[in-house]
């Protein structure tokens, strides 16, 4: 079951990431699926199931936001566990999906 949920986030992802891609690119769909090697029925089948959700603009790949920090007036945003160059940091996705990542 755990096994076909990722599956199904994986493929949603693909679209996702696609559905953008075509966005982007300003190609008409014909073309587009072609390149991609998908069929026009499967893009607008996705386009319908991920409608309101994708967003029509390319997404940046990476957003410097430079140093950030904690207001004077705002609690102090607690630190990753972190012993002797150790860090271990886990992020809940949502729908079950964590990403856990540990530097030793």
């Amino acid at each position: 079951m755990h096994g076909m949920l990722v599956k199904q986030l994986r493929k949603e992802l693909e679209w996702r990431q696609r559905l953008a891609r075509l966005a982007a690119s300003g190609e008409q769909v014909k073309l587009f699926c072609h390149a991609e090697l998908v069929s026009e029925a499967s893009l607008y089948r996705w386009r319908t199931k991920l409608a309101g959700t994708v967003d029509a603009t390319p997404a940046a790949g990476f957003i410097d936001v430079g140093v950030m920090t904690a207001a004077p007036e705002a609690p102090a945003v607690p630190k990753p566990a972190s012993v002797g160059g150790a860090l271990e940091v886990r992020l809940d996705l949502g729908h079950g999906m964590v990403l856990h990542i540990v530097r030793r």
